[in-house]
């Protein structure tokens, strides 16, 4: 009965986790896409690598992936990338 006990608390405490992961993922998703949304012509690889790391999210909110560090990753470096030549440009 303590064993049980222990692995649904443990099931509980994973859970927790994965809802905290989940809620930050969704924040950083929309940050990104108010940014994208100030971009006059964001560029085709942009907008392919922010549906890209939506997919990725929705896979994760299924549990199907572990995380979605890569997609997201990339979407920010690619966004810096524009807001770094919008810079240059001004």
């Amino acid at each position: 009965m303590l064993l049980l006990f222990i692995a649904m608390s443990l099931t509980n405490a994973q859970q927790a986790q994965h809802d905290r992961t989940e809620l930050a993922m969704y924040r950083r998703l929309q940050d990104d896409q108010a940014r994208i949304a100030d971009i006059w012509h964001p560029s085709a690889k942009l907008v392919t690598d922010m549906r890209k790391a939506r997919a990725c999210y929705a896979r994760f909110h299924l549990y199907t992936v572990p995380n979605c560090e890569v997609d997201l990753s990339q979407m920010d470096r690619d966004i810096g990338e524009v807001e770094l030549a919008q810079g240059q440009d001004q």
